[in-house]
Parts: structure tokens; sequence; C-alpha cells
């Protein structure tokens, strides 16, 4: 009889630990296959480096409503070569990410050594090179375009560039013609060119992404024709700081553009040259420069501006990325705003803001002397919509933004402020009508990734399906054992 009952009880013992392993093993298998099924990505690292950026999400978005296919293939890196599995593993992981992000966009990776057919069937002779597809339409990227190097020696280092270059890609085919965006110089203004800390050659660049094209507009110097006008191919103009009075024909010759639905950029600083144009628009620019107690430490002409409710600053609010500025001046629209003329603030002051325009010193510092100095919260941005009610459009509407601070858009602070490119760009898409397109522009950024190829990826796996359930098996195994002994 007590031989019976420990049977019975190591049975027992035995049974449920088969079935617990049992179960261990299932629940196993079971999360497994829902992991690989539904993916989620959570990006921890510092510069969200692992997650394609808003822009990108964006775009894909724009594909996928246009409903167009769009096909991505990327020819594998020269094997041998010392970067050569880097190069793989981020096109490889950007691939994949856009897979992730969109329904539409098909992406392949093809190993240009084992698939030579393919690479002939497309034309392409070179390792590592991107092939996007739209349609009739398609874009080659190089290896140039999608990696950098800097650094000499042993600090040597490669920067992955290719999603701000298929970025591009998507921007040139969701286009079928190039904007051209001219900005007017001959009266001192910023140099389109300049590399300098002064110049635009930055902003030029963005556009670039965007498949805008930044172009010199002189009237005197290139005219093709007896009478000067804006060409009939710009898409806006941007008058950045003027030095000297704009003559009145040049004037007149804007006004004239932007009767036709044009759009113009307009870029002031503190005691320089308002265009007359702005007064016929109802823009005042007050004396003094724009000053708040919330400022960019240790600058203090550089206040932090707050977003106001617009297409342009609304993604920038929502992700709090801060513009900066430096000596703004203040810009007001007419109160009340002329007849035909939405005016809408974009960048402002805290309600500690002030137009300050001399007086003593605190500290070292500028501070706020009713007597002297302009209230605030204080505007250092501001859009407008024209209808043809204002008596200055003929047809369709015009867009006019005003900028107190030209800083904003050179060399020295597009790239330093957080928010300054997308700023920057999203005024352009703003202006050229592509409100589509408006969203937090990414930035190139070192790549931080946990790297882990195909094999590595295999190992894992049969270690999760292998050693897990073991261990779940030794474990009953020692359980069934330490009771069976007493």
């Amino acid at each position: 009889m007590a031989m019976n009952r420990t049977l019975q009880r190591r049975l027992a013992v035995g049974s449920n630990a088969t079935i617990v392993t049992f179960l261990v093993v299932a629940a196993v298998v079971v999360v497994y296959l829902l992991v690989d099924r539904f993916r989620v990505r959570v990006d921890l690292s510092a510069d969200q480096g692992s997650v394609l950026a808003a822009d990108t999400v964006n775009k894909l978005g724009l594909l996928d409503r246009d409903a167009v296919a769009v096909t991505v293939t990327a020819f594998s890196a020269q094997r041998g070569k010392k970067e050569s599995y880097f190069k793989d593993r981020q096109l490889q992981d950007l691939l994949e990410e856009m897979d992730y992000n969109s329904a539409l966009v098909e992406t392949r990776f093809v190993d240009f050594d084992k698939e030579r057919l393919t690479a002939e069937k497309l034309g392409v002779t070179d390792y590592g090179t991107v092939v996007v597809q739209r349609a009739e339409r398609r874009v080659d990227l190089q290896d140039r375009d999608l990696f950098r190097r800097s650094g000499k020696g042993d600090d040597r280092k490669i920067e992955f560039l290719g999603e701000a270059a298929i970025n591009r890609a998507f921007s040139q085919l969701m286009s079928d013609t190039r904007r051209v965006v001219y900005a007017l110089v001959g009266h001192g203004e910023l140099d389109p060119d300049g590399r300098d800390p002064d110049g635009m050659a930055d902003l030029a660049a963005a556009l670039d992404q965007e498949n805008y094209e930044l172009k010199k507009l002189d009237f005197v110097r290139d005219r093709e024709e007896s009478a000067p006008r804006v060409p009939d191919d710009a898409a806006a103009v941007v008058v950045a700081r003027p030095r000297v009075a704009i003559p009145v024909l040049e004037e007149d010759l804007l006004l004239a553009y932007l009767a036709t639905g044009g759009s113009i950029l307009y870029a002031v600083e503190p005691g320089g040259y308002v265009p007359s144009l702005l007064g016929r628009l109802g823009v005042v620019v007050p004396e003094g420069i724009v000053l708040d107690k919330l400022l960019v430490f240790p600058y203090p002409d550089r206040p932090v501006p707050r977003y106001k409710a617009h297409p342009i600053t609304k993604d920038l609010s929502d992700q709090q990325l801060v513009t900066v500025v430096s000596r703004a001046a203040p810009v007001q629209a007419a109160v009340p705003p002329k007849e035909g003329i939405r005016a809408s603030t974009l960048l402002e002051t805290s309600r500690d803001g002030w137009i300050e325009r001399g007086g003593a010193l605190e500290g070292g510092s500028a501070k706020y002397e009713p007597d002297i100095d302009g209230a605030g919260p204080t505007a250092m941005a501001i859009a407008l919509e024209l209808g043809t009610d204002s008596g200055l459009v003929k047809r369709g509407r015009a867009r006019v933004v005003v900028l107190g601070d030209t800083d904003v858009i050179t060399n020295g602070l597009l790239s330093e402020g957080p928010g300054n490119a997308s700023f920057a760009i999203n005024t352009f898409r703003w202006l050229l009508g592509d409100e589509g397109r408006l969203s937090v522009v990414g930035r190139p950024s070192t790549v931080r990734r946990l790297a882990l190829s195909s094999e590595d990826l295999g190992k894992v796996r049969w270690l999760v399906l292998s050693i897990g359930p073991m261990l779940a098996v030794l474990l009953g195994a020692a359980v069934w054992s330490s009771r069976r002994g007493r």
C-alpha cells in the first residue's frame, strides 16, 4: 500500500513537471511567433538614429497616397573591402524600416556578385548603387551619395547618409519638374552661393534635397530681354537683407510677380533697409531688437521663440524643436489687417520679451524700460496670404513670409538650431504650396545601432528556441529528482 502511494506521488510529480515543461516550451514558441509576426520598434538611442526621420515617414505616406508603385533596389558593396559589411548592414536596416513604414514602397537588397542579371537588367555597373523607381522615372544613387568619410588614420570615420539621399530621390520623383527659387542680388543681399557664415550655401543644399533649386536673380545683369522681369519659372523669390534701397522699378517688378499669385520671402534685420513693398502689405518693422528673459544661454541677443499656430510651425511645436534666432528685428502686421490680407504670427517671444531700444544696463545686461522699450510679446516672423480682394493680387492667392532675422537662414545658424532647418524648409514648402510635405526635416547623424548579421540572428533564434526549453526541462528534472528522493 505504501509502495503504491509512493509510486502515485512520483507519477503525479513527474506528470506535473512534464506538463509545466510542455507549457513553457509552447509559451516560448507562441511568444516568438507573435514577436516575429507583429514587430514593435523602440529606439532608445540619443539621436533617434535607428528609426526613420519624420520627414521620410511623411514622404512615404505621400507616396502611398498617390498609389503609384515605387521600388527601391539596393546593391551590395564589394566583398573583401574593409567597410563592406557596415555599408550593407546600414542599407539593409534602412530598407527594412521603409518596408515597415510603407504599404506601397517595395524594397529589395541584391547581392551584386550573385545576381549580375538583376544588375544588368537595371543597367547598374557599380557596387553599392541604389536605384529608386516610380513608374517610368528613376533616380540612381552612388556610394558617394550614401556615405561620407571624415578624419584621417585611426580617426577616420564613415557616416551613413542613405536616408537623406533616398529622401531626396523621393522628392525628385514626386515632382515632375524641378522648382526654382530665385534670390534677389545686387543690393548687398545674402549670397546664395556663399559658404561663409553669412552665406546661404547650406540653405541651397537643403532646398536641393526637396528638388528645389536656389538661383540668383539680378534684374540689372541677367536680363535676357530689353525689359527686366521675374522669370516665368519662379516658384518663389527671396529678398534677404538688402543693404541699400531697392530701386522703385525693381519693387514694381516684385509687386507684379506677387499680383500673379507669386510668393516672396523677406528677411530683414534691425536697423537695416526695409523694402517699401512691405509697407504696402501692411507690415511694419519697428526700431530696436527683440530680447527676452528666456534666451539661448549664454547669448543675450538670442531669445527662445514660441511657435504660434500655423502649418509651417505645427510639427516643430509638436516635437518642441527650438528655432534659434540672433539679433532679430520685430515685425508687425497692421491691426486690423488690410482688407484681403490674412496675417499669422509664426515666431513670437514670451510675455517677458520686449523690443530693446537702448537705455541703462543691469549687471551688464539690457533690461525692459517701459518709457523707452516696446512691450512684449513681440513677433519675429509673420506669414501673409493675399487674395484678389486685397487690390494687390489679380489672380490666385499670393503668399509672403517676413522674417525679422536673416541669420536663421544662413550657414551660421541653419544647422545650429535644432529646428532651424525644418523651419526654413517648411517656410519654402508653404510658400510653394507644398503643404502635404510639411514636416520636421531630418539631419544626417552618426548611426549608432546594434548590428547583427543573418548568422547572428540565426544563433539568437536557436538560443531562444533551444536553451530556453532545455533549461525548463532540466529544472523540471531537478524538481522531479529532488521529490523522488523524499
